[in-house]
C-alpha cells in the first residue's frame, strides 16, 4: 500500500514538473479548456444516456 502511494506521489510530481516546463500561457489555457471540455462532454453524454434509459422504463 505504501509503495502504491509513493508511486502515485512520484507520478504526480513528474506531471507537475512537465506542467511547470510549459512556458506559454496560451498552451496552458488551451490544455485547461480541453480538460474541462472533456469533463463537460462526459457529463453531458452520461446525462443523455441516463435520460434515454429512464425513458425506456
Amino acid at each position: 500500500m505504501k509503495e502504491d502511494i509513493d508511486e502515485l506521489k512520484s507520478e504526480f510530481q513528474a506531471k507537475l514538473l512537465s506542467w511547470n516546463n510549459i512556458k506559454s500561457k496560451k498552451i496552458k489555457v488551451t490544455f485547461i479548456f480541453i480538460f474541462f471540455g472533456l469533463i463537460g462532454l462526459k457529463v453531458f453524454t452520461t446525462m443523455l444516456t441516463v435520460d434515454w434509459l429512464a425513458g425506456l422504463i
